[in-house]
Order: structure tokens, then sequence, then C-alpha cells
């Protein structure tokens, strides 16, 4: 249990309240003073799950798989005795997210926001605090956890590679901490105390719970203030390269939320995993009598896993998951009148003339504790009705999404156009959002979005990301466009390429220098490239077979499929324009696509047979499943009989 206790008295070094850890992002410690960064790598899903099982019972865990979320005390610590923790965690598909939080009196909270008041004078300054300036000196090693490495997806390419090792540091207690102020020298270490060493592993390891010790502490006072030097791109794919060691990021003094004491905690639900970086506990919101039964309705839909609610007068309230809807049980039938005074609560004062005209209405709204909601309403022969979508406040990364190096290769690119295809609902909207939000982490660009709904919004971190709404027609969205180009954007998100005069757009764009993202409805990478084509006057298709043969990147063709446990995943077709992809475009060949796309394989091309193949013989999706969502059915079968995989499910579908 070293790794727990290392855990545990991290919170009570950092005078923090809580230690969040989430998936795909770096674990950080929330205290009066800001923000305290443990990691300078971020979380795998393996890693936070290790470290979950150290933490809760066998029964509690058994709970988080079937409800979605728990909350446990944990027992005294030996290396922080006074203190006192409990663990809340949720969890939604491959997502987790996990706070530990440390129990405060009232006068407890506030004499560590006075503290770190006093310790900033006021201000915005963050110190750098060094666990090995003040730390014991270290005997032996006390613990080691192995992690393993987190796959790519199905199809990456296997690799061989040791498992990477952490080691837990030991941390000096409390009392024998030495931090100065941001307007004092730093003082020097302890006799004895372990001097930092340079790294001697250009990766890193997975994840680190010892904040940064690749440099020693700097006695310049204006040390602190210098920026942290840019990481240079070696190649193409910058995905894998250093990212520079962070110890604090601050936040000002009036954002830090101050956590209520153990005795007035909540129970804990099934929240939106998609939250903030400052995840403060927060007084809970006192709903109002009329918002309190569709508050309570949202609250449940998003406890069991759900995308969509949806109230239909003279029935039961329904909800869908896993893209199947069912009834919600426990529920009473609903009248139109009630029906309407739920949409009435919530709609804003503009559009509630429109509901009453029996027109249907569009509007998104906030709710507390369950996120952005998409809200639509509509009158049929009963009544009133309202669709309520869900979306997460922040944007799932490309490492939730296990997308391949070759795929997250595509946000490297300078210019040029990359597309996003699928059938209806099959997840391009979250794909672009994953898209979007590498290129934020990874790039320092600025980033125009054009949506007809802003779903995911996106915080600059180290590029600037500049979201655009535009729900008129076809002419306005062009117009947004064009005016768009002119503030020289490195990066244009479109989100529906559905016209071609936007695909013009999109193409001079590409070829002018900017990288064009956007998306069209197409169950394969070929069909796509044949929709743009078949979309353009004859006249002019030799023109725009030679644009797209010059500015296209690659295309990612994404279908959902029903997991054999529940759930869905991905089965992604992967396309890139190599020389012999572009010549075949440029002919106007596409019938020749599929074969170059074969042959691809080794440029890191994926047919999407072959995605969904690898989901049938590693057992996570059922054949006549995957036969459904099969382009070419016919080769698809022809791959199953190579591998050994029984087709006789095909008799009984015909």
């Amino acid at each position: 249990m070293a790794l727990v206790e290392s855990l545990l008295t991290a919170i009570v070094r950092a005078d923090g309240d809580a230690l969040v850890l989430h998936v795909g992002e770096r674990p950080y410690v929330v205290a009066a003073s800001g923000q305290v960064e443990l990691s300078s790598r971020t979380l795998t899903l393996e890693a936070i799950s290790g470290i979950l099982g150290q933490l809760i019972s066998p029964a509690a865990e058994k709970s988080l798989e079937e409800l979605g979320a728990v909350e446990q005390e944990l027992d005294p610590s030996s290396a922080v005795p006074d203190e006192r923790f409990a663990v809340v965690a949720a969890r939604g598909g491959n997502d987790i997210w996990m706070e530990i939080r440390r129990h405060r009196s009232r006068s407890g909270q506030s004499a560590a926001v006075e503290a770190g008041k006093s310790r900033t004078g006021g201000t915005h300054v963050a110190e750098v605090i060094d666990p090995l300036a003040t730390a014991a000196p270290v005997k032996e090693q006390e613990a080691v956890t192995e992690i393993p490495l987190v796959s790519m997806g199905p199809h990456a390419e296997a690799r061989t590679e040791s498992p990477e090792v952490i080691e837990s540091t030991p941390i000096a207690p409390p009392h024998q901490q030495q931090v100065e102020s941001s307007d004092e020298p730093a003082q020097e270490s302890k006799p004895g105390a372990p001097e930092p060493g340079p790294s001697t592993d250009s990766t890193g390891p997975a994840f680190g719970f010892a904040p940064d010790t690749t440099a020693t502490p700097s006695k310049d006072p204006s040390a602190e203030s210098r920026p942290t030097p840019r990481r240079r791109r070696t190649d193409r794919f910058p995905v894998e390269a250093d990212i520079p060691p962070v110890t604090m990021v601050p936040v000002p003094p009036s954002r830090v939320q101050t956590p209520r004491s153990g005795l007035e905690e909540t129970p804990a639900i099934v929240l939106p995993l998609a939250r903030s970086q400052v995840r403060g506990d927060q007084t809970p919101r006192v709903a109002s009598p009329k918002l309190a039964g569709l508050d309570r309705l949202l609250r449940v839909a998003a406890a069991r896993g759900a995308s969509t609610l949806y109230l239909v007068s003279g029935s039961r309230p329904s909800i869908r998951v896993d893209g199947e809807i069912s009834l919600l049980e426990g529920e009473a039938i609903l009248s139109a009148p009630e029906v309407e005074s739920h949409i009435l609560d919530i709609m804003p004062e503009r559009n509630r003339e429109v509901l009453r005209s029996g027109v249907g209405t569009e509007w998104i709204c906030d709710v507390a504790d369950v996120g952005r909601i998409r809200c639509m309403s509509f009158r049929d022969h009963r009544g009133a009705g309202g669709i309520f979508r869900m979306i997460p406040a922040r944007a799932i990364s490309a490492e939730q999404l296990g997308l391949s190096r070759e795929i997250q290769g595509l946000c490297a690119e300078a210019e040029g156009l990359v597309l996003v295809t699928g059938p209806r609902s099959s997840g391009k909207s979250t794909l672009i959002s994953a898209f979007v939000d590498l290129i934020n982490r990874t790039r320092s660009d600025h980033v125009i979005t054009l949506e007809s709904q802003i779903k995911f919004v996106h915080e600059s971190r180290t590029s600037l990301v500049s979201q655009r709404e535009v729900r008129g027609d076809n002419d306005e969205l062009v117009a947004a466009a064009r005016t768009a180009l002119r503030e020289n954007p490195d990066v244009l998100v479109i989100e529906d390429l559905r016209t071609p005069e936007l695909l013009n757009v999109a193409l001079a764009a590409a070829e002018s220098g900017h990288l064009v993202i956007g998306s069209l409805s197409a169950h394969t990478t070929t069909a796509a490239i044949d929709r743009i084509i078949d979309q353009t006057t004859p006249e002019r298709r030799p023109k725009i077979q030679l644009q797209l043969a010059e500015a296209l990147r690659g295309i990612v063709a994404q279908v959902l499929v029903r997991k054999t446990g529940g759930g869905r995943l991905a089965a992604r077709e992967v396309l890139l324009n190599t020389s012999s992809v572009a010549n075949l475009i440029a002919e106007g060949k596409t019938s020749q696509l599929p074969l170059a796309l074969d042959s691809g394989r080794r440029y890191g091309m994926v047919p999407l047979n072959d995605a969904l193949v690898a989901f049938v013989q590693s057992g996570v999706v059922d054949a006549r499943e995957a036969y459904r969502q099969a382009a070419d059915r016919p080769e698809f079968l022809n791959q199953l009989r190579r591998e050994g995989v029984d087709t006789s499910f095909v008799e009984r579908l015909a």
C-alpha cells in the first residue's frame, strides 16, 4: 500500500483538498494556493484501474461496474494518521474519473485558504514545490508498481516493449517541509537528501506520482517566471514526443472552490466524466419545485449511461443507451400538461411562443451535475414532446478513443484536407472533436471551428481555439467559411461539407496552406471520394479530381458496432493519400481504390473489413453484428473463413 500512502501524503504535503485522477489527463492536487500537478505524463486507463483497485474494496468495485459510480471512506493511513480521506469514482465505458477527497473541518478550510493567500500575497504567482528538497533520505526502494502500456487500438502494429516501472518516492511529513515564498530565495536541501538527477528515459514513465525531478530547483528568484521551452517536433507524428515537465499550474484564488466537510457529502451518482480542470466540490444547486422533475429525470438518465432522454405525452420517459431505446423503469406515465410543463421550465423565453404554435424548436442549456443538454421540442397528435441529448462538457481525447498513430498523425499535417466520414450517428462529431483537442494540446496554432451547434467546448490550451455557431442556410455557412479564412487561421474545421460550394472553399483553403478538417456522410473512404466527385458538374470533375488528389491527406471512415457485453465500439477504415492513391483520384479511377487500400497496409492504411474481423476474432463483437456493418460483405465472409471463424450465421440471416 506504499502507492496509496504516497498519494495521501502528496495531498497533505501540498495542503490540498483533493487529488484528481482522470483518464487522459495529468494527476493534480486541488489546493487553496492553486492547482499542483504531480506528474508531467497523462494517466492511462490501466494506471487508474490499478490505483482504484488498491483504494476501494471488491464490493465497491462491483458497485462501480453495476451503477457507474461509488463513494467509500478510506481507512486511516499510517503515513498521515491524523487525516481522513474518502474516494469518489465514476466510470463510463473506458473513461474513469476519480477524486481522493480530504476531510477538513470548517476552521481547517479557512486556515488553508488564508495560508494560500499569504503565500501568494494576493497575486496569481505559483510556488514551485520540489519534493526532494525536503524529503527524508531514502534508504531503499519502497514499492514498485508495473503498469502495462495502452494499446493504440486493434489495428496498431504489434510492439514489444518492456513494462513501464513506477517508483513511489517517500515524501517528508508536513512539519518537515520548508516552502519559501515567491519573493525570497529558495533554501538549499538538507544534508543527506537525495539530489535530483537527469532523466535517462526520453519518454518517461507512463505515469508517476512524484512531481518532476528532472531539474534542480533554481536559486534565481525569477526562475519561476521563465516560460517553459516549447517541445520540438521531430517528425510529422509528434504524439509520442517528450512533454516538458510541469510542476504547478497557477489558478486564481477566486476560482478555487472549497470542498465541504465529510459530514456534508452527498451520495455519488454517475456524472459526465468530462470535467473542468478545477474539480473542487461545489455546493449542490437547490432546485425549484418546477425544475425538480426534469432535473431528476436527467440525473437518472445520466446515471444509467443514457445519451438521450425522450419525453412524449401519454407515455413513460424513454432513454437511449448504446443506440437502443428503452422505457425508463419505475417512472410514471406523463400527461400532456406535465410534459409541456417540464419543457417550458427549461426552455428560454424566446422559444416558448414557438412551442405553443406547434412548430419544433431547438436550444442548448447547462444543467448542474449533468452537463450540456441539447434540447428539442415537438408536438404530435398526443401533445407536446421533448428530446434531450446529453453532451459531455469536455471532448473525449484521442487517447481515450484509442486512435492509431496514423490517425493522430493526420492532425500534425501543416496543410491539406482531412476528411471524417461514416453513416448517420456514427460518432463523426466526437472524432472531429478529438482531433481539435489533440491539436489544441500539441500545436501552437489558431483554430476556427464552424458548427451548427457547439457540442464539445474547447478551452484554449497551447492553441487559440475559436468556435462559431452557424445555424443558417448553406449560403450563410459558405460566407462564414470565407470570413473565417480572412482571419488567418492555421486550422479550419467545418462540421459538414454538404454542398459543392462549401467543398470548393475547403479545397481552396487546403491548397493555400491551411489544414482543413471536415466531415460528410458516406459508409467508406472510397464512397466519400465518389460522393465528392459525383456532386460536381461533369465539366468541373477533372478539376475537382486534380484538386482532391493534391490537397487530400487522409480519410477516416467510422462505424459503431455493439459489443457482446454491452456498449459500442468504433471500427475505423483509414485511407492515406499516397502517390498511388493520388494518381487514381486524379485519373478518376476510384473503383481501384479498394485495391490500393489493401496494398497500403504497410503505410498504416486499414480496410474496414480488417477492423471488423479483428473485433470478431477478439470476441468483443459478434460476427452477425460485424456482418451487418460491413460494406463489402462477401469479402468480409471470405476473411472470416480464412481466419477459421464459423460463417453459418449467414444462412440463418437469409
